[in-house]
């Protein structure tokens, strides 16, 4: 996937001035999951003001423009296309976890979520505390929203948006619907991702067939 995908972030990096690296070493030591790199990922280069922390599955546009400031205080995540899941009260709104911004100042509430570890609750647990999004999602979510600390960015597109997982992964006449409205001249998903900054390309899409019409 990072074949097709970082070549997109180095080159809108660069229009921007940002350092950029690809990341495919693990760099926790202890016994979690894979996704939990990401909150530790800062650690490999030390010294910067921002981190801006993106999953390989997320395709950006290269004219895309640079991040806006904001409170250096806060953590910057996107909305997950998915809120209806999320049952713990303090939680406003559940954000994805596959674009971070972070401050200098602000990297210990990362650390945080990450020696925190699993987030003790999940969506079907009938205990109404769970958040969706499984190791870092949950555990970021639960810090951010705990202390107030989080901004909203508006980045990315997801395919499925408003349609939930269950939705893209068990119909095959949805999925295929999609790629069709792709190619039809006033199609809404057409739009939607013309105004985007970024694909995120969740479950199972095409990375070549995307870096052909995503530009």
């Amino acid at each position: 996937m990072s074949n097709f995908t970082y070549p997109r972030l180095a080159a809108w990096a660069a229009s921007h001035g940002y350092s950029c690296m690809l990341v495919k070493k693990k760099i926790i030591t202890d016994d979690r999951a894979p996704h939990f790199n990401k909150l530790i990922a800062h650690r490999l280069a030390p010294g910067f003001k921002r981190y801006i922390i993106i999953d390989d599955d997320l395709m950006l546009k290269a004219g895309s423009p640079p991040l806006p400031d904001f409170d250096e205080s806060k953590v910057g995540l996107c909305e997950d296309p998915v809120q209806s899941n999320t049952h713990a009260p303090h939680v406003k709104w559940t954000a994805n976890t596959g674009f971070i911004v972070v401050y200098h100042r602000s990297l210990h509430l990362l650390e945080e979520a990450y020696q925190n570890g699993e987030y003790p609750y999940n969506c079907w647990d009938d205990s109404g505390k769970g958040i969706w999004g499984p190791h870092d999602q949950a555990a970021l979510n639960n810090i951010l929203f705990q202390k107030n600390l989080v901004h909203q960015l508006v980045v990315d597109y997801y395919t499925n948006r408003g349609k939930g997982w269950h939705k893209w992964t068990q119909s095959r006449f949805y999925r295929l619907g999609f790629y069709i409205s792709l190619f039809l001249p006033f199609s809404q998903n057409k739009k939607l991702l013309k105004q985007s900054y970024g694909l995120h390309m969740t479950m199972g899409l095409y990375p070549r067939f995307f870096s052909l019409i995503f530009k």
